[in-house]
């Protein structure tokens, strides 16, 4: 886990990386907190999907505050932002609003997303789940809190026992087969949850409100977060290739 120079990313460098993801998630949380239930002006929308200016207007403040570590930054609305970036590079990954959607119609399941990456992986993440005024901040190897408060995941194991947040990927058709054997799947858990934005769903699973989480075909910035949390709170989180 080097910087661009180098250096190695000390435990301080972390906190003070983590301290700074903080503060641009919170920004963009503040913007969409302010403009949350009014008039949200629609750039493109698809089948399963939208895209609104709210979503640019975040990650444009959570962009301003990542500035100051001189970082690049993958971003869902901007991409790289610039040149390609090396995979096991040092940098942000952003999702500025995960659960557009539910964002679009006032239902309050969205949030604001920061993740670092290093040697491939999340090494930090911030979730603000700014309706509910709740922020989740972890790192692997230092831990994670809920509003400051340390958070575990929880302690079932067993499926049959545990509540499982589900994600339907927006692009992906199942057919007939795949259906099915999604049906199986699902079946074997106590509970399945579904309600739309994968960031917050791995919070939860992160301090133990939800037992696991599943989706396929997800970008790298839905998910980076909820993994450095979940790994950060004593859970297991594997990002397939």
């Amino acid at each position: 886990m080097d910087t661009p120079n180098g250096t190695p990313l000390s435990p301080g460098d972390l906190k003070d990386l983590l301290a700074m993801a903080e503060r641009a998630a919170a920004a963009a949380a503040a913007l969409l907190a302010e403009r949350w239930g009014r008039y949200h002006t629609v750039l493109a929308e698809t089948a399963h999907d939208v895209k609104l200016q709210d979503d640019r207007d975040a990650e444009a403040a959570v962009l301003q505050v990542l500035a100051e570590s001189g970082l690049p930054v993958l971003a869902e609305e901007s991409g790289d932002g610039g040149a390609p970036i090396a995979q096991d590079a040092v940098h942000w990954v952003v999702d500025p609003l995960d659960g557009t959607v539910n964002y679009s119609r006032g239902i309050a399941y969205c949030c604001v997303s920061v993740a670092l990456s290093a040697g491939g992986a999340p090494v930090l993440g911030v979730v603000n789940d700014f309706t509910r005024r709740e922020v989740f901040t972890g790192a692997p190897g230092l831990g994670a809190w809920r509003d400051g408060a340390p958070m575990r995941v929880s302690t079932v194991t067993a499926p049959e026992r545990a509540i499982l947040g589900f994600g339907n990927p927006a692009g992906f058709d199942y057919d007939d087969t795949q259906l099915l054997a999604l049906h199986r799947t699902l079946n074997r858990f106590h509970k399945v949850r579904q309600p739309g934005a994968a960031a917050l769903m791995m919070a939860h699973v992160a301090c133990g409100l939800m037992d696991a989480f599943m989706e396929d075909d997800i970008s790298y910035w839905d998910v980076a977060a909820g993994t450095a949390l979940i790994r950060a709170a004593g859970g297991w989180a594997q990002l397939a290739p």
